[in-house]
């Protein structure tokens, strides 16, 4: 463009007017003059572009290098759009992040949780009236899913033909009865519900059950889409039960009815409640069906229902026995018991609990017969006595200052263990209140017996929810029990241990203790303390592992005659009955004996007991018998 205008200046067009530049564009016109555009250049780039190219024949390799660069290059756009879409995912969800938690999204969640009086407007603690309310309401519902379930799926006698049965319907329906029985977990209930049972007025802190509602909330919120399925899983198959049993239809309509109600206890009641509980923990207000919720449970797709085929086992469930399994079954629990017996500890504190028969356990403990209308076989009267012997006999050890306790540190922590073992002593009186309402249950379960009403149906309703109540309150005792019993056994537990080792919390473990002339009559009088605490401490351990996994533990509030009869050697049809009036008379008849100072014939249990009274009375003032030795031997006194 240089030349053009070099030319313009020369020519002088600046200068010129308009009617002289037309006759001067006229003449270069007339003379053969073009005009020349500026885009010509790029039409003849156009035209080169336009050319077709000479066909060259590649070879493999390089055919192949060109498919790689250009799917290279395809690939480098799709990472440039992949990680776009990841940037735009990562903005939104830390967008909705944001929403969830937000100042209005917390300000909501504490005013839902405070309306429904599952905690506090300023703080996470979850309130006792809620806590009490899980401990009894739901808790027992759990407890009869469970039951119905094991009556429905464990029955080896029907259980296969009513699988088969409902199969023919769709088999869904054995599905959700099985994941309705695991609703129940009984560590997890007891992680729940034990605060409020240690401390009943106190909040519990929402951090310290967070784990396990979190557990049984993802249970249930994997059965809440299908909760009226559930309720027709359970009447279809007691239908199904009524037909192979044949037993009058009033009772399976009474079974179905519980059941039903408790299923609507669990999700109209408490499935909201919990999930309160969950949004509290989290403090953000996550939507309840809802990706986020269920990632944050954990919810795995081969988690929920459908998975199942007709005639295949139910999942988690019992498996079926045919009677060659059972066989095998039995020779192998018959090798475990033989290959892990009891603990040498374990089964001296047995000894101990069996000095007493059921007799002499209730004169002993019930002198004014306020428990007469319980049972011998009740599970919670049993627990409560063998606390009452517990805490008659060696519960001295935990508190008198006549053994000499230390204080130790823990990790550079200084611990009293003294007061320690104080304060787990005085938690022992919510045991006591515990069993005041579990005493007024069965007073009022025996009297609506007595007078149940005119009207049959209303009858029944109340005499269901007494039962219920009777068995949840039942657990709760024992529990109690059990919780006592396992914090003073390892409180004493670490006494022993320092005696075995370091010797440096109790001072004087190879004292002899002697008992002022009230406690003189206990059993532990003008032993050394070593022995005591040893005692105590085998005592504590069979009781937590009779009330753990023994016979005192389980759903039931009462020991099977099977139970009775390897516990006490007891009939149950007895128990209440001639022998019972026969050992109370001949306890009357021993103790005027003893006034008179004659002597009083005894039975083969009495002089087995008094042989190994004399044998211990003999060895308890040998100080050479070291009681921490690793040799204790769980026959006579191990001391």
């Amino acid at each position: 463009m240089g030349d053009f205008d070099n030319t313009k200046r020369a020519i002088g067009v600046g200068k010129l007017d308009d009617s002289a530049r037309k006759d001067m564009f006229n003449k270069f016109v007339s003379a053969g003059g073009e005009i020349v555009k500026e885009k010509q250049p790029q039409k003849e780039d156009d035209t080169k572009k336009n050319r077709p190219e000479p066909k060259v024949r590649q070879s493999t390799v390089s055919r192949g290098s060109g498919d790689d660069s250009r799917s290279g290059s395809r690939g480098g756009n799709q990472n440039k759009s992949d990680s776009g879409n990841a940037k735009s995912q990562a903005d939104s969800k830390a967008q909705y992040e944001k929403e969830i938690s937000s100042f209005s999204a917390r300000f909501g969640i504490k005013l839902k949780c405070w309306l429904a009086r599952v905690t506090p407007f300023g703080t996470s603690d979850l309130t006792p009236k809620f806590m009490h309310d899980f401990s009894m309401r739901a808790k027992q519902s759990l407890i009869e899913l469970q039951y119905s379930g094991n009556e429905l799926l464990a029955n080896q006698q029907y259980s296969p033909q009513l699988s088969k049965a409902l199969d023919k319907i769709n088999p869904l329906l054995v599905e959700l009865l099985a994941m309705g029985q695991k609703l129940y977990n009984g560590p997890e209930l007891t992680d729940i519900t034990d605060p409020i049972m240690v401390a009943p007025e106190s909040p519990v802190a929402i951090e310290r059950v967070k784990n396990p509602i979190y557990a049984l909330f993802k249970r249930m919120y994997i059965l809440y889409p299908y909760q009226e399925t559930l309720k027709k899983s359970f009447v279809q198959a007691y239908d199904e039960l009524q037909k192979l049993e044949g037993k009058p239809s009033m009772i399976y309509a009474n079974k179905k009815r519980k059941v039903t109600q408790e299923i609507d206890t669990l999700f109209e009641g408490f499935f909201d409640r919990l999930y309160l509980v969950v949004l509290r923990a989290e403090n953000k207000n996550i939507p309840l069906i809802s990706r986020y919720m269920e990632n944050l449970l954990g919810i795995l797709p081969e988690d929920r229902p459908g998975q199942r085929k007709s005639g295949e086992n139910v999942p988690g469930g019992k498996q079926v026995e045919t009677k060659d399994d059972k066989k095998d079954e039995e020779s192998k629990k018959e090798d475990t018991e033989e290959e892990v017996p009891l603990s040498k500890e374990q089964a001296y504190g047995l000894r101990l609990m069996q000095m007493y028969s059921l007799p002499k356990l209730r004169k002993k403990f019930d002198p004014k017969n306020e428990y007469s209308h319980i049972p011998d076989s009740d599970k919670a009267l049993l627990a409560l006595f063998y606390f009452f012997e517990f805490d008659d006999e060696y519960s001295f050890v935990m508190t008198t200052k006549k053994i000499d306790i230390k204080p130790g540190s823990v990790n550079g922590v200084k611990v009293d263990y003294r007061q320690k073992m104080l304060d787990i002593y005085e938690g022992t009186r919510t045991i006591i209140d515990q069993f005041r309402i579990y005493n007024d249950i069965v007073r009022e379960l025996e009297k609506h017996k007595a007078n149940p009403g005119a009207n049959y149906i209303e009858a029944s309703k109340k005499l269901t929810g007494i039962e219920q109540k009777r068995t949840g309150q039942s657990r709760t005792v024992r529990m109690a029990i059990k919780e006592f019993s396992l914090k003073s056994r390892d409180s004493l537990l670490v006494l022993i241990k320092d005696m075995k080792s370091k010797k440096e919390i109790v001072a004087n473990m190879n004292d002899v203790l002697t008992l002022d002339s009230m406690e003189s009559r206990k059993r532990l009088n003008k032993k050394p303390v070593k022995q005591c605490i040893m005692e105590a401490y085998c005592y504590l351990m069979a009781l937590y592992e009779r009330l753990e996994t023994g016979d005192l533990f389980g759903g039931l509030v009462e020991l099977t005659p099977e139970q009775m009869k390897s516990s006490f050697g007891v009939e149950l049809g007895n128990a209440s009955g001639e022998s019972t009036e026969t050992e109370f008379a001949d306890l009357d008849k021993e103790t005027t004996e003893q006034s008179n100072q004659s002597p009083a014939p005894k039975t083969n249990n009495d002089l087995e007991t008094k042989d190994s009274a004399e044998d211990s009375s003999d060895e308890e003032n040998d100080s050479s018998d070291d009681p921490l030795d690793d040799d204790i031997l769980p026959s006579g006194n191990p001391f």
